[in-house]
């Protein structure tokens, strides 16, 4: 019975802090949207100076290597669809080329 109790004040505790969490993270949120309607060239540069930071790893992680699909990928296997004709233009071709440059 007593575990119980411990577990139920936990939880009780938990649910508090949570609460609090959710309201604090809707403030930043709040705080960033007004910033970005403000700025939003600021903003713009930010987001793209994220993403050509955060893009490479992510093209790596999906297997987009800098002499094709690394074996056992998500790309690998994206590239067994196309049975060996990747069609040029394709959204495939675009990530391989971007993994070609930047890995």
């Amino acid at each position: 019975m007593r575990l119980f109790k411990i577990i139920l004040d936990c939880l009780c505790i938990g649910q508090e802090m949570m609460k609090f969490a959710y309201r604090k993270a809707a403030q930043v949120v709040a705080a960033v949207w007004g910033l970005a309607k403000e700025h939003p060239w600021f903003s713009a540069l930010v987001v793209l100076g994220i993403l050509v930071i955060v893009a490479p790893w992510v093209i790596k992680l999906l297997g987009f290597g800098a002499l094709g699909p690394i074996q056992g990928t998500v790309a690998a296997g994206w590239q067994s669809i196309f049975a060996g004709h990747v069609p040029a233009g394709s959204l495939f071709s675009f990530f391989q080329g971007l993994g070609m440059v930047w890995i």
